[in-house]
């Protein structure tokens, strides 16, 4: 004995056709929100040039005395090391880095060794990305055009 023949309920699934209206109405309106809210990111891109192994040491041999100037950037504000020249801390200014001090900082120590072209940039682990990259450019329009990055 069969209880849906019973009450009356059987259905004949084979011949219903699948109502799909409200899931396109939920699309229909879902895909234009998407859309107009995503974010589109814009990806710069930074040229390097490494030298090879003969123009290294072509330089190399230029070069009597090599200057290394290594800018360390911590979460309290930036030093720079050079060969011969003391230069102080440059401090953070009410929780922002003083780029104007740093910029005054690279003008003498590219005073005091004007062949040099080459600076390290050795940031800490919780450095952003954005301070990188003004460092960056602040050491570029300074007469700097040879960065590495040191971790």
């Amino acid at each position: 004995m069969n209880l849906k023949r019973a009450i009356g309920r059987e259905r004949n699934y084979e011949t219903e056709d699948l109502n799909i209206t409200p899931v396109m109405n939920i699309f229909l309106i879902l895909v234009p929100f998407l859309l107009l809210t995503a974010v589109f990111v814009k990806i710069s891109i930074l040229e390097f040039s490494l030298p090879t192994a003969g123009e290294r040491s072509a330089q190399a041999s230029q070069q009597k005395n090599p200057v290394v100037t290594i800018l360390a950037i911590t979460d309290k504000g930036f030093e720079i090391k050079t060969k011969d020249l003391k230069i102080p801390f440059i401090a953070k200014l009410d929780g922002g880095f003083d780029y104007a001090r740093l910029v005054e900082k690279l003008n003498r120590v590219k005073q005091r060794h004007q062949e040099t072209e080459d600076i390290i940039i050795a940031p800490q682990a919780a450095t952003k990305y954005d301070t990188i990259i003004k460092v960056m450019d602040r050491c570029r329009e300074n007469g700097f055009p040879n960065i590495s990055i040191s971790g």
